[in-house]
């Protein structure tokens, strides 16, 4: 078991606890192992009626995966340690979506990547007001991961809008906060900052139904979402054929704060990812189920992180943090769709 990995029975659930604060709960491989690990002794124990997980940070419910470790392994050309690290995360991520009973995550403060992996594959996905969640990705280099490819095309009700508003966040990694969460179907009930430790002692002596009509508040609390406020103009940019496709139509239209901010993401994220994650969000909405998905974004994430831009995205975002990086193509035009549709067919 980690050493930032703790779960115990809590009458009626099992309550498993991310406890490292310093890196914001960023997972390495022994969490992820410990995490699978008692999720398999939750599934094994009858008197188990939820899985509960939780955060010890005020700051993060997790930031996501330990990116200098892959980054590090991928500039040693040590490929094999970073599919065994996404092979277990994925299959950590497979124990909270197909769990017997209902996985739930109390999410507070920050959960990008990683953290959204052992949240949004499970049933119910609790946020508080201060919660910042994102799939930033594309800005250091890589694809959206740990079953994004399914449940970021699913938002919204699925189909054209929900692809739509997949790509949206996937290409630019904008954060989006509670109310954001709850309009898109990230997230499925929201409680009071200072009532996550009555909900979760709520969940162990009630159970959980009647924990969340105890403390769910209606979603208007959470105000307004700017995903909601745009969601037509996402719909319209997004649903492009094209990348370059998509940066034509928000030059070409109103001329505001979102496209502005839209924009200056989608340019500044490096173009092989941002290509890629288009390609991996239309597979991942063909796909079957999270099992196909998570097998694309192995054979697809294993191709990009041996590329250069993995190592130079995490350079310039997590270690010399000069948001200054040399991307490799610069430029959308001379992406290699091909590869990338190869990559994934090797899946």
């Amino acid at each position: 078991m980690s050493e930032f990995i703790t779960t115990r029975r809590e009458g009626r659930m099992q309550h498993i606890v991310l406890d490292r604060p310093k890196a914001l709960n960023s997972l390495d491989l022994d969490m992820c192992r410990s995490l699978h690990a008692a999720l398999d002794a939750a599934a094994q124990d009858t008197g188990v009626e939820a899985v509960v997980t939780t955060s010890t940070s005020e700051k993060a419910f997790c930031a996501g995966g330990d990116i200098r470790a892959l980054r590090d392994a991928a500039a040693a050309g040590d490929h094999a340690t970073n599919r065994e690290f996404f092979s277990e995360e994925y299959a950590m991520d497979l124990a909270y979506h197909f769990h017997r009973v209902p996985t739930v995550a109390v999410i507070h403060g920050v959960a990008m990547g990683g953290g959204l992996g052992i949240s949004i594959n499970g049933s119910h996905r609790v946020v508080t007001k201060k919660v910042m969640m994102a799939m930033p990705e594309t800005a250091i280099g890589f694809i959206p991961d740990v079953g994004a490819s399914h449940f970021l095309p699913r938002l919204c009700g699925g189909g054209a809008r929900g692809l739509a508003v997949g790509i949206y966040l996937g290409t630019t990694g904008v954060r989006m906060n509670s109310a954001d969460a709850l309009y898109t179907g990230l997230a499925t009930h929201l409680v009071d900052d200072e009532d996550r430790d009555p909900f979760v002692t709520a969940i162990g002596e009630d159970g959980l139904e009647a924990a969340l009509e105890r403390f769910t508040l209606d979603r208007s609390a959470a105000g307004e979402s700017a995903v909601e406020r745009h969601i037509e103009r996402i719909e319209s940019v997004f649903s492009r054929e094209t990348a370059q496709e998509m940066i034509a139509a928000l030059e070409s239209g109103e001329q505001d704060e979102w496209a502005t901010a839209t924009l200056e993401m989608f340019r500044s994220h490096c173009p092989t990812s941002v290509v890629a994650t288009i390609e991996l969000l239309r597979a991942g909405a063909r796909a079957e189920g999270l099992r196909e998905c998570l097998a694309n974004e192995l054979a697809l994430g294993g191709w990009i992180t041996a590329r250069p831009d993995f190592v130079e995205g995490v350079r310039a975002v997590v270690i010399d943090k000069d948001r200054n990086p040399t991307w490799d193509p610069s430029d959308l035009d001379a992406v290699d769709t091909g590869a990338i549709r190869s990559a994934l067919a090797a899946s």
